[in-house]
């Protein structure tokens, strides 16, 4: 088809020269190259199958050659639609990419330069992003580098993992693609479970949907969350939005080292080097750990700040934001324990501490998210029977172990 729209563009250029057979081809592959525009790159990369050298040499150069932000975006696009063609080649070797980021992930995926790749994307967020929005053939080419067996591509939506396992961004994906399925079964098992940042979201979805869950004692609790949460939209969080991009510096400076040593070395930190401890005890432990007591008492509002950012130390599940003396910790922080705890993990002390809230905390939109947690956390600890939830995979997705 390209060379036919080759020849098209050459019968308007003879208009103004008398050209024929070859040589016309030639020129029209010249203005072409000349061009440089997005309308150019399919006729050039078209004229890289012709019989002619001489036109597939100025159709190579023409597109090595391209410089208009909308004429390389067009190229890359080529290349994410066939990532064995002649456009994603001509892409690597110039190191061509997309200008727009999440578009960038998708191209250096798709085209196998995954060490690119996992150096700006290592979580598939932008993967993901790009993935959900995409039609059958390039989700195809997504899973076709999936199925290569390459282990950084087996948390890709967190194939094969349990839900609590799981980050952020992959739980989030998981949900987004049983939405589009309208999985429900599986839904209401991941709502058992999850947080409720995640979970209270997914009542108005099951609220239009008017799925029923098949046990009497589950369709009994969530007649009552469909209550209990009615009218009441999910809390935005402020955390994400506000966190400065030196912070987040920081955050990622965290060093290597045992629970033990890292508080010792937190003692005489600098806050910015603080900070980035801070990150680093919180891969290693849990919010209700003798290092996140230690974390929350710090004397510096930075470093228990960082606490909070990263989940090590939450507020009181009884109150609406968190019990510190700094501002911005307090309007940051907003509500993060009764949005950050999972039911899954949940104890009696953490019954014991949503019964202690006031009554003016079972009002209004904070009062319907504990309402909605009481109840699962309660429902929890009557239940024998609640199985741990598998995230599933995209179809046709390949399972690798764990090394």
């Amino acid at each position: 088809m390209e060379q036919r729209l080759i020849d098209r563009y050459a019968r308007r250029l003879q208009s103004r020269m008398p050209l024929f057979g070859r040589q016309r081809r030639r020129k029209a592959c010249e203005a072409l190259a000349a061009d440089g525009g997005p309308e150019a790159v399919p006729l050039l990369l078209g004229a890289l199958a012709s019989e002619d050298p001489q036109v597939r040499a100025i159709a190579d150069t023409g597109l090595r050659q391209l410089r208009r932000p909308d004429a390389v975006d067009a190229l890359c696009e080529a290349a994410i639609r066939d990532p064995a063609g002649h456009a994603a080649r001509l892409c690597i070797q110039t190191g061509r990419r997309p200008t727009r980021t999440e578009r960038a992930s998708l191209f250096l995926f798709v085209t196998k330069q995954l060490d690119a790749y996992f150096r700006e994307d290592y979580e598939f967020q932008n993967l993901r992003m790009e993935y959900d929005q995409a039609d059958e053939t390039v989700r195809e080419h997504v899973m076709a580098v999936i199925r290569t067996g390459d282990r950084r591509c087996q948390d890709f939506l967190g194939v094969g993992r349990h839900l609590h396992k799981c980050t952020d961004a992959q739980i989030q994906g998981a949900l987004e693609a049983a939405l589009r399925r309208r999985n429900w079964p599986w839904l209401f098992k991941a709502f058992l479970q999850l947080p409720m940042k995640h979970g209270y979201p997914l009542i108005e979805h099951f609220r239009k949907s008017g799925w029923q869950p098949e046990d009497p004692r589950d369709r009994s609790m969530f007649a009552q969350v469909l209550e209990d949460a009615a009218g009441y939209a999910p809390p935005k969080r402020k955390a994400a939005d506000t966190t400065s991009s030196v912070f987040e510096r920081w955050l990622a400076a965290a060093p290597e080292g045992t629970v033990d040593t890292l508080i010792e070395k937190l003692k005489t930190a600098t806050p910015p080097e603080g900070v980035g401890i801070v990150a680093a005890l919180a891969r290693q432990c849990r919010p209700d750990s003798a290092a996140s007591n230690t974390v929350r008492t710090h004397p510096h509002w930075l470093v228990r700040m960082a606490g909070y950012a990263t989940g090590l130390c939450r507020g009181s599940l009884a109150q609406d934001g968190v019990k510190d003396d700094n501002y911005w910790i307090c309007a940051l922080h907003e509500a993060g324990a009764l949005l950050d705890l999972w039911p899954l993990r949940a104890t009696p002390a953490h019954l014991e501490e949503l019964e202690s809230a006031p009554r003016e905390a079972w009002v209004g939109q904070f009062g319907a998210v504990r309402k909605v947690l009481r109840g699962l956390i309660g429902h929890r600890m009557d239940a024998v029977d609640i199985e741990d939830v598998v995230v599933e995979a995209y179809e046709g997705a390949v399972e690798v172990e764990e090394a």
